[in-house]
């Protein structure tokens, strides 16, 4: 193998794909990426077995071929080099990587690419196509609220659902709901599908969007173990979680007795001053709606406390309720939209957080008791 690339452009690439890399593997040639020529370029990938990336970067390839290289060495390497065209050579009979990148020559030791596991192969056509940035935006707004705890492993992914032109994200982790519909094309699958992608395997497709890459394809294995994003010059697969999603839909509240609207960024920011006064074990903040008013409230008796009152539209019954703060602000910072719509249904019943006349994007959290 011998193909000269930009260091810079290969820079980037690994720092990409390496976050694929398990550190605490016990095969060591995950440890490594997988460099190969293709008809584009030098194509990089990483695995853990769960999670692939590849990235193929332009190059002049002038031999072909593939080896594997550590990945963290490689990484910290070509990204201390200045943006130089860096060729790279390997000796196939010690599985040696040299690299010449502007003064700087250096010597690698591989291993043998026939070690590298097999990659999850795409075997059925793209299924749909949307719009990387509204998709960035509702894996964004969706994943804050999946589960971190291992031993609910469905909880720890998002729900992704396919079905009459609409691309649908849930996830929950039983103390709070986030729900985002995107409209798509290309969703004409006989019929509808829905599985379960880790949330943080869908965190690095959204970490991968960029203006030069304006659009994700979505594809699935044809056993519907794996999941593939496509994104021009990046792919990305991830293994499914098998399971039964919990219903959330009979979450949603049918009705509302009580309606707040307000400017997001003057409830986010007095938010944020309340929570640092929110210190109880469910760090609860107060609101209570009254006439043209919600008044947020934190307290905390070894602390202190703070009350800030905020003009708003209301429309309803009077109430108080508490959230915890946290996702009260995971919700808040995630919206896309100037004002906030807050729909309450009295104390011990569960908040709905959504962007004021819209339908696409909704938040539920539960409510904390407080004395």
């Amino acid at each position: 193998m011998k193909a000269t690339v930009s260091s810079s452009a290969l820079s980037a690439a690994l720092g990409l794909v390496t976050r694929a890399v398990s550190p605490r593997s016990t095969l060591p040639v995950l440890a490594n990426v997988l460099l190969e020529t293709t008809e584009t370029g030098l194509r990089v990938t990483a695995t853990n077995l769960d999670l692939t990336i590849a990235a193929t970067v332009p190059a002049t390839v002038l031999e072909e071929g593939r080896t594997t290289a550590p990945a963290r060495l490689l990484t910290e390497y070509v990204s201390s080099l200045s943006d130089a065209p860096c060729t790279m050579e390997l000796d196939p009979a010690s599985q040696v990587l040299k690299l010449h990148c502007g003064v700087h020559r250096a010597n690698l030791h591989g291993i043998d690419a026939m070690e590298f596991p097999p990659l999850p192969r795409q075997d059925t056509e793209t299924t749909i196509e949307v719009d990387s940035t509204a998709l960035q935006g509702a894996i964004t707004q969706t994943v804050m609220a999946a589960s971190a705890d291992e031993a609910s492993p469905v909880l720890t992914g998002t729900l992704l659902q396919i079905e009459g032109g609409r691309l649908t994200l849930a996830a929950t982790d039983r103390h709070r709901l986030a729900v985002k519909t995107l409209e798509v094309e290309g969703a004409g699958a006989t019929t509808p599908i829905s599985v379960i992608v880790p949330a943080r395997h869908l965190n690095e497709v959204a970490r991968a969007v960029n203006p030069n890459r304006p659009a994700v394809g979505i594809a699935f294995s044809e056993g519907r173990n794996q999941v593939f994003f496509t994104l021009k010059d990046v792919e990305i697969s991830s293994r499914l979680i098998d399971g039964a999603y919990p219903n959330y839909a009979q979450v949603i509240p049918a009705s509302t007795a009580t309606t707040v609207s307000l400017p997001t960024a003057a409830l986010l920011r007095e938010a944020r001053t309340a929570a640092v006064l929110a210190r109880d074990a469910a760090n609860p903040v107060r609101m209570q709606v009254g006439e043209g008013t919600l008044t947020l409230r934190a307290q905390t008796a070894e602390v202190g406390d703070d009350e800030a009152p905020l003009t708003a539209t209301v429309q309803g019954d009077d109430v108080q309720i508490a959230f915890n703060a946290r996702y009260v602000l995971d919700a808040l910072s995630v919206l896309d939209s100037d004002e906030v719509q807050l729909s309450f249904n009295g104390a011990l019943h569960p908040g709905v957080i959504r962007p004021a006349g819209r339908d696409d994007y909704l938040c539920i959290i539960m409510p904390v008791r407080v004395a």
